[in-house]
Parts: C-alpha cells; structure tokens; sequence
C-alpha cells in the first residue's frame, strides 16, 4: 500500500483544489493508498477542511499538532502513522503534482531502489530561473560536499520505503528535513535514485518557505552531517 502524506499549514485556500486533483490522480495508480494530512498547527481553517474532506474519503485520515512545528515534524507525525510499505510526502499546494507519483513508481520497480526523489532539476520547469536559482544552488552544495550522483536532495516529493526510512534517525523539524534524510539513507548503505518531474507554481495562498531562514538551517545541518554525527535508530514499531 501506499500512504501519501500532506503536511498541512494555513493551507485552508487552496484545499479544495488538493481535493479536487488528488485523489484522482491517486485513483490512476494500481496500488492501494491511504491519505495522511497533517495539519501542523494552523490558524485559519485547514483542520475543519481537512476532517471534511476526510468524510468524503474513507481513505484520509487527519493528524494535528497543537503548534506549528515544522515540515520535519510532520513528516515524524505522518511516518508514525503510516500502514503502506511506500510514503510519499506531497505539497499541499501540489508544486509537485501526484499525477507524477505513477513515474516515481515505476522508477522504482526497475531500480529496486529504496528512496526515488522527484528532481526538478531534471525537468523544464515553469518556475523562473531567478526564483529557482537559490534551491540550485543549495542542491549542488550537497552534491559537491557528499559526493552522490543525484541532483534533488532538497525537494520533498520523494518515494520512500518506509522500512527504510524508519531505519535511520533524523533530526531536522523544518524544511532542510528532506536533505537530512537523503544523506543519512544513502550513508546507511540504502540506494536513492532521481527522476525528472516539473516543478509547478502555487496558485493561492502563501508559500512558507523563507529563503534566509532556510539557508542558515541548511548550513547548520551541512555541519552536522559532515561530523559524521551518528544517532541510533528511531524506535518505531515493526
């Protein structure tokens, strides 16, 4: 089974678009899926939206934090709560869109990979260069300090294998959480492969991503990751 996960802040405007689009896509798919939204402490009103589209869908379910507490924390949430054997962590304001979950799939069962990133560094994109420029940057960063042979170790929109992520400890709560995590699995000896998917523009609401905040979390995690700090596993259950 798959469980998609959407992390969820202030998202209230543009959830009947996730609605309307998502699981219809998810639908496509020849494989089962469940749906975790998890909203991470909004004000406005994102949790009812979501427990009504839960109500809508047998398949959803909807987890809360009482406070923002940051992408990482919602994809911990979500991963504690998952039952399908792959997760995938999708934008509620599907800049990636699910539609591209079939070829993340796919990539998979060829490569018998245990993470397949979505790289829009591998895909035309309809985002300006200018606003694209900063996550390029961060992105070779990784790849010229740790050597991989992959392109997208900040997007979040990933197949994971879940027994594989559950395998490794991270730390991060905000949105350097995806980059974390891709290091530590292929450090663990798990294998990551990328594939092309276009990265779209959000059409309401507001992104969360500050630029400066980010980059100073991701220099901070590039030091951690380079004391070759090592944390036991996470104890989630079997």
């Amino acid at each position: 089974m798959l469980s998609v996960l959407v992390p969820c802040f202030d998202e209230a405007e543009g959830l009947p678009r996730l609605e309307a689009e998502l699981f219809p896509a998810l639908s496509q798919l020849a494989n089962p899926f469940e749906v975790l939204a998890v909203d991470d402490g909004s004000a406005d009103a994102t949790r009812r939206l979501l427990r009504e589209m839960a109500s809508r869908h047998p398949g959803m379910k909807v987890l809360s934090h009482a406070r923002n507490a940051g992408i990482g924390a919602s994809l911990k949430t979500g991963l504690a709560a998952a039952q399908g054997e792959w997760l995938v962590p999708l934008d509620a304001d599907l800049t990636f869109h699910p539609r591209h979950i079939g070829e993340m799939l796919a990539a998979q069962r060829e490569s018998l990979a245990d993470c397949v990133c979505g790289s829009p560094f591998l895909a035309a994109s309809a985002v300006p260069l200018r606003r694209r420029a900063p996550s390029l940057a961060v992105n070779l960063a990784y790849r010229a300090l740790f050597g991989f042979s992959l392109t997208a170790y900040t997007p979040m929109f990933r197949l994971y294998r879940v027994s594989a992520l559950r395998a490794i400890a991270f730390e991060s709560d905000g949105f350097e959480v995806s980059a974390e995590i891709l290091v530590r699995m292929i450090k663990a000896g798990f294998k990551a492969v990328d594939v092309p998917v276009p990265l779209g523009r959000r059409l309401s609401g507001a992104s969360k991503l500050r630029e400066l905040r980010e980059l100073k979390a991701h220099l901070r995690l590039i030091a951690r990751l380079l004391g070759l700090k090592s944390l036991p596993p996470r104890p989630f259950p079997s």
